[in-house]
């Protein structure tokens, strides 16, 4: 139940900054909220490990414990002038959980540090630093600085554990804070007007909100309650047009004025208004000039995990552990299929590789979806493991990228809906899509085998997780075959 007398968030106030109406809406529990797809981090309580080990032994305040509790223990350690880490701290509006306050005697005040396994300094934590001192000082306590420690995204990492000290990335940001005070400032003073202000939610005010009414969490209310037809947000390349097409009126495809259209907007519109595809065959005939008669059809899923797992890996790489490799005869039309997934709770890099190397044959088209990352996949392992580099310059001036026409709008659906994901455009040009998997994107694919290494799970969980991956890649290289299929039919037609 909605508490308007309740403190507001941390995360309540970037939301703000994000979507002032987001912020309504959560803030005000107008809509329930919604849970994501797949959990967590699995890795942020060993990353907050690491990052404790460089402190001596501060207090930890509970999570678990009761909020007043917790705050009323955290304001008895600082008014001792006491470090603790998970300070929980609470003013008459608004209430923050901060990572760690670390005293210091020479100013009889407090460094704000925080703790962020991510690889760059992003506005959201300048925010948030932000939003620690004003709600700090508020009670009273003095804000010596802010400090950072964030993963250090050049370690290579040599297997060993504990972790080394040098997979955290410093970052003394208190002078950076004092350059940017009158910004965030600006800032804080605009969000406490909107607080007492308290304007109505409409997607067309004149604070922060969303580009694109389709990314609402609630359009009934940031409409207020109309039904619109919403087409000009697929609109391709539209951030800055779309919003204000929208509030001179404009909704649909037809009512578009193609003055305010780039090329590629007329294409996208002409193919709603007629309900026909779009090719451009001559550019599409030239993609395809030296396509051989067997083409392979190749997708990787991969972890990319913050703590690396494997040595001669950095934080955040992508680790193969499966593949899907269909390959197509043409002048047989036989389609066959191989794969191969990493059971194992070890490096998969070399068994992909020599499992790879067994099934794609050499000198053969090799068609991926935005190929870069297939690409990167292999040569970055087979760097690791050179005895494959052979493979590697072998295949690496096949690949195709099966994502370039749609790019480039060499080929256009109407069901596509402005989308240009391999999700989208294969139930568009196919009857196949992901809706009836149990694992429908590359995110939860992640996540789910990354789980299989880093939690404990039986043996029917694994098996029937690796059972979901195996399926879910498998609906991917079989989708490039399909849509590539598709086109060479829209050029065959075109040729009748």
């Amino acid at each position: 139940m909605y508490n308007p007398d309740s403190p507001i968030t941390k995360s309540q106030f970037l939301t703000y900054f994000r979507c002032a109406n987001a912020f309504r809406i959560v803030r005000e529990a107008l809509v329930e909220k919604s849970q994501p797809p797949f959990g967590g981090s699995l890795e942020w309580f060993e990353f907050l490990e690491i990052c404790r080990l460089r402190f001596e032994n501060f207090p930890i305040i509970d999570r678990k414990q009761n909020k007043e509790e917790a705050t009323n223990q955290t304001i008895e350690y600082l008014t001792q002038k006491k470090s603790v880490f998970q300070a929980h701290i609470k003013s008459e509006h608004f209430f923050t959980i901060v990572e760690c306050l670390e005293y210091d005697s020479l100013s009889d005040g407090f460094f704000v540090w925080d703790f962020r396994p991510v690889g760059s300094i992003k506005l959201d934590i300048l925010r948030s630093f932000y939003f620690h001192k004003q709600v700090l000082e508020e009670i009273g306590f003095k804000v010596s600085g802010f400090k950072l420690f964030r993963i250090n995204t050049k370690l290579i990492f040599d297997g060993s554990k504990p972790y080394p000290q040098e997979i955290l990335q410093f970052d003394d940001l208190t002078q950076r804070m004092v350059s940017d005070e009158n910004h965030r400032k600006e800032e804080w003073e605009n969000f406490e007007n909107y607080l007492k202000t308290r304007p109505p939610i409409q997607f067309l005010n004149p604070e922060p909100t969303c580009r694109s009414i389709k990314n609402c969490l609630s359009p009934n209310h940031c409409l207020e309650g109309e039904n619109r037809i919403l087409e000009i947000f697929d609109l391709r390349d539209s951030s800055e047009i779309a919003k204000p097409l929208f509030s001179e009126g404009y909704q649909t495809y037809a009512s578009l004025p193609n003055e305010s259209l780039s090329p590629i907007q007329k294409i996208q519109k002409d193919a709603h208004v007629t309900n026909t595809a779009y090719i451009a065959h001559a550019q599409l005939r030239q993609f395809l000039t030296n396509v051989t008669k067997n083409v392979a059809f190749l997708d990787f899923e991969s972890i990319n995990p913050v703590l690396p797992l494997f040595p001669k890996t950095k934080p955040f790489q992508h680790v193969p552990f499966l593949y899907s490799l269909h390959i197509w005869d043409s002048e047989k039309d036989e389609l066959i299929h191989k794969t191969y997934v990493h059971k194992e709770n070890t490096d998969p890099r070399k068994s992909i590789l020599e499992s790879l190397e067994r099934d794609l044959p050499l000198g053969i088209t090799i068609i991926s979806f935005n190929d870069f990352f297939e690409k990167l996949i292999i040569q970055e392992s087979a760097e690791v493991y050179n005895e494959h580099l052979n493979f590697w310059e072998a295949v690496k001036p096949m690949f195709l990228d099966l994502a370039l026409p749609f790019k480039n709008f060499w080929i256009y659906h109407p069901a596509q809906n402005g989308k240009a994901s391999l999700k989208d455009i294969l139930p568009a040009l196919s009857s196949e899509n992901h809706k009836g998997l149990k694992i429908r994107e590359g995110q939860d694919a992640n996540y789910q085998y990354l789980r299989l290494l880093k939690k404990q799970v039986t043996d029917e969980e694994k098996k029937r997780v690796l059972e979901d991956l195996e399926e879910y890649c498998k609906l991917d290289s079989f989708g490039l075959f399909l849509i590539y299929r598709k086109i060479q039919e829209y050029l065959s037609v075109s040729q009748c």
